[in-house]
C-alpha cells in the first residue's frame, strides 16, 4: 500500500514539474537591444588571397590539402571607428572545408583571423572528384553588428 502511495505521489510531482517547465515564458523581461557602443562592423582585409597546396598531418597521417594563403583577416571596429576590443567574432564557411578557429576575441589591433582555411574540392577537380567549387566563402559574424566575408577563387592555375 505504501508503495502505491509513494508511486502516485512521485508520478504527480513529476507531472507537475513537467507542466511547469513547459509554461510560456514570453511575459518575462525582454533582453535590451544592443547599444551603439556594442554594435560593430566587420570589414574583410584585401590581401590578394590565393590557393596553395600544403601537407597537414592529422593523427600521424599526411594529407595534401588546398589552403587559402595568406590566412583570411578582418578588421572589427565600433561605430566610432575604434577597434572593437573584447568583442567576439564567429567564423563559418558557406561550403565544406575547415577553419583553424571558429571563434576569436578581438585584440587591441582590431584584426581577427580564423587561421588556416582549408578549402574543399578546388578547381580543377582533384583526387577522383567529379566536380569542383570554384568560389568559396568564409564569413565573420560579430555578436552584434554587421558581418563580413571573403570570397576566394579556388581555381589552381593551369600548368
Amino acid at each position: 500500500m505504501l508503495h502505491r502511495i509513494v508511486s502516485r505521489s512521485v508520478l504527480a510531482f513529476a507531472a507537475a514539474g513537467l507542466l511547469a517547465s513547459c509554461e510560456d515564458n514570453t511575459t518575462g523581461t525582454p533582453l535590451p537591444p544592443p547599444t551603439t557602443a556594442t554594435l560593430v562592423t566587420v570589414t574583410a582585409l584585401d590581401l590578394d588571397y590565393t590557393i596553395e597546396q600544403q601537407v597537414v598531418n592529422i593523427n600521424g597521417t599526411d594529407f595534401v590539402v588546398a589552403v587559402v594563403s595568406p590566412d583570411p583577416a578582418f578588421f572589427v571596429e565600433l561605430q566610432d571607428g575604434e577597434p572593437a576590443v573584447g568583442q567576439e567574432v564567429a567564423f563559418s564557411l558557406n561550403l565544406p572545408g575547415a577553419l583553424e578557429s571558429t571563434r576569436v576575441t578581438v585584440p587591441g589591433t582590431g584584426v581577427v583571423s580564423p587561421g588556416r582555411w582549408i578549402v574543399d574540392n578546388p578547381c580543377p577537380p582533384v583526387g577522383g572528384a567529379t566536380f569542383c567549387r570554384a568560389v568559396q566563402r568564409v564569413i565573420a559574424t560579430p555578436t552584434a553588428g554587421n558581418l563580413g566575408f571573403i570570397d576566394v577563387d579556388t581555381t589552381f592555375p593551369e600548368d
